[in-house]
């Protein structure tokens, strides 16, 4: 029931340089804007003239593509989570969400705008959309299947579900700089999943409230 993972469309690896470029530009656009994303500021972010950056970079528009490449990968490693239990599968999915917006802001607030839309081409935000999609897709496809199997509480529509989901994740996300900050958003991504898993789930809530949530073990198991 799961589609097999992949890598962004044009990943590619990067010399030490380029992922500090890269890097430097994620800054601007997620705090600056698109409009203030210009090859000169980011020559100087990096302590480069602007000659230098273009022999790193092509374009500006490689130095996006390599953004949109970075946002990918960051949010689809070892995507989808393995799995017989498709509710095990979202929480898996949410967790490694959560924690990809807690460990990178920048990429937190670029998905929150569309700044980096802005700054790309529409070959590039398509590909942005693109991610969008394939969350929205794998999260609804869990709860049909969960709905399927009899797992699904008979209150909450796979629909429905989703949009607490995905909603949740883009709570948190504002949550990772405006609400609470390191541990605090790690205790509170478990205390959500806990209220959504008994929300989604037929059976009984847990007896026991976790303390927190398990870590998702790495490699294909992270999502």
């Amino acid at each position: 029931m799961s589609e097999r993972p992949r890598r962004a469309s044009s990943s590619r690896r990067l010399t030490t340089r380029q992922a500090q470029i890269v890097d430097a530009a994620l800054r601007i656009i997620a705090a600056k804007g698109s409009r203030r994303f210009t090859a000169q500021l980011l020559a100087e972010e990096v302590g480069l003239t602007g000659g230098a950056l273009y022999r790193h970079f092509g374009s500006m528009h490689a130095v996006v593509d390599a953004i949109v490449d970075r946002v990918g990968e960051s949010l689809f490693d070892g995507f989808p989570p393995d799995g017989a239990d498709p509710i095990e599968r979202l929480r898996l999915f949410f967790c490694r969400r959560v924690r990809t917006i807690r460990d990178h802001p920048d990429i937190s607030r670029l998905l929150l705008s569309d700044h980096l839309a802005q700054a790309g081409s529409r070959a590039q935000s398509k590909r942005l959309d693109e991610f969008k999609r394939r969350s929205r897709a794998f999260v609804l496809r869990c709860l049909e299947e969960a709905s399927a199997d009899g797992l699904l509480a008979d209150a909450v529509s796979p629909a429905a579900g989703s949009v607490v989901v995905l909603g949740s994740v883009l709570a948190l996300s504002h949550a990772n700089t405006r609400v609470a900050s390191g541990p605090e958003v790690e205790r509170l991504s478990d205390e959500v999943w806990w209220a959504i898993e008994r929300m989604l789930r037929r059976t009984a809530a847990p007896a026991k409230r976790p303390a927190r949530s398990a870590r998702p073990a790495r490699g294909r198991a992270r999502a």
